[in-house]
């Protein structure tokens, strides 16, 4: 059969667009490949789950029929957050999780995320590998009457009970939830009133056209959440993407409050009554966040890039907490999968703990000004692109870093270039603490980077 186009293989997950670029038909090669490596694990039992796009049904099914044929079972979540499938793999010491999603992408991609059972994201290196069982073909099917089993499942009410033995609130806080029509609308309000809260929703029924935002939640995608949240009394909200596996906070106002905020508030509660000082932040966080965590005792790290990196760092760091400047984080004492449905009880647990408002909190953390730039550059050039930047950046007085694309930091303050691992663009982060500095780098840089783009379209 016709094999996928090499680019929906990215560094930690597969993504491309229905039909353009992934099938039913390829997903079925691809179960097989990811039940072959499984299984030559030792392993023989899986989760498979799926979010609510209109192609994931069909994906999902061939996806677990290639597992099954490899003589793997499955637990089958079918339509779920990111979160609770994962945690069916947790909680019963499973070897492995996929679940089919493209995330925040728009409505006509998709695509499938690969986990270790503890939570852990398939590192660049296993996905290699299941890339390369997939590329030749070399899946281990068996004899009929040894074919994998499906078990449907649905692991809601231990999921309930298992985070109400890992949160306590004594005040009942009231938060406003926007699902942005994705898949945490399945089981939002509903999980939040289980676990005590008062909620107030939007944008709480599934619907995979997303049609009142775009699934990627940012200040400008939450307009409509901020202006909500201005006619009703609560303590903070959050706002959701398309598979739940990241979140976007507000304070009791409706003002969207950014990563680094979110990440210093929660930082600072774990670091009072955590096991260690670790926390884990990726290149995209601020320089003045890092300035500020190592200033109350924290011990930093940074790491590139994606939720397979902040799992497995955070576990090799023995972290408290991860946290990326998109709104993936973790919380390790809970689990160590980037489930955002967990975020707003640790933010919760943070500002019980501080007795302050989220407002009152995001006022004391002095941050820089910060944008990021996001320009289209097709999958085959991207890489091309930055390496023919480097160079400009290199050649500049100031610190270099390379741990994730290149980062440049002088006296104006910094900018950051990568590429995507999740689609087609190029990204620039530009930081500095005054409007001077930001003005000299992006002035400096940004035209031409968009004229190297140009020359490789």
């Amino acid at each position: 059969m016709k094999k996928a186009n090499s680019t929906i293989f990215r560094a930690y997950d597969i993504r491309g667009v229905y039909i353009e670029d992934i099938s039913s038909e390829i997903f079925l090669e691809l179960g097989k490949a990811f039940g072959t490596y499984v299984k030559r694990k030792g392993k023989s039992i899986v989760t498979v789950g799926g979010d609510i796009r209109a192609s994931t049904q069909a994906l999902l099914f061939s996806f677990t029929a290639g597992v099954m044929s490899t003589g793997v079972s499955c637990d089958l979540v079918e339509k779920s957050p990111l979160g609770i499938t994962l945690f069916n793999s947790f909680e019963k010491d499973f070897v492995a999780s996929a679940f089919i999603t493209a995330s925040h992408l728009p409505p006509n991609w998709n695509g499938v995320k690969y986990y270790w059972g503890p939570g852990i994201g398939f590192s660049p290196q296993d996905n290699a590998d299941v890339q390369k069982i997939y590329e030749l073909s070399d899946f281990d099917e068996v004899d009929v009457f040894d074919i994998g089993r499906t078990s449907v499942v649905n692991p809601y009410s231990n999921y309930v009970n298992y985070l109400k033995s890992k949160f306590k609130f004594t005040k009942k806080f009231k938060i406003a939830v926007d699902c942005g029509n994705g898949a945490t609308a399945l089981i939002i309000p509903k999980l939040y009133q289980d676990l005590g809260f008062e909620v107030n929703s939007l944008f709480d029924d599934p619907d995979p056209r997303f049609p009142n935002r775009s699934s990627e939640p940012t200040e400008e995608s939450l307009s409509q959440f901020s202006d909500y949240i201005k006619n009703i009394d609560i303590d903070f909200g959050a706002g959701f993407d398309g598979d739940g596996d990241r979140c976007v906070f507000t304070d009791e106002t409706g003002r969207v409050i950014s990563a680094d905020t979110f990440g210093i508030i929660v930082s600072d509660y774990l670091l009072k009554t955590g096991s260690n000082n670790r926390i884990v932040i990726n290149m995209e966080c601020s320089l003045a966040m890092e300035t500020y965590l190592e200033s109350i005792g924290a011990e930093v790290s940074r790491i590139r890039v994606g939720h397979s990196f902040l799992s497995l760092e955070g576990k090799q760091k023995d972290a408290v907490f991860g946290v990326e400047a998109s709104g993936h984080a973790i919380v390790p004492s809970v689990f160590l999968f980037d489930d955002a449905m967990i975020l707003p009880l640790i933010f919760a647990e943070a500002l019980e703990f501080k007795q302050k408002s989220v407002s009152e909190l995001a006022k004391e953390v002095k941050l820089p000004i910060k944008k990021r730039f996001d320009f289209k550059c097709s999958d085959a050039s991207k890489f091309l692109v930055l390496e023919q930047i480097k160079p400009i950046l290199i050649a500049e007085d100031g610190k270099i870093d390379d741990v994730d694309g290149i980062s440049l930091t002088n006296q104006d303050g910094r900018i950051l270039v990568r590429v995507s691992n999740t689609s087609p663009k190029l990204r620039i982060t530009i930081e500095s603490m005054k409007q001077e500095g930001f003005d000299i780098i992006k002035s400096k840089f940004v035209e031409k980077i968009k004229q190297i783009i140009e020359e490789n379209s």
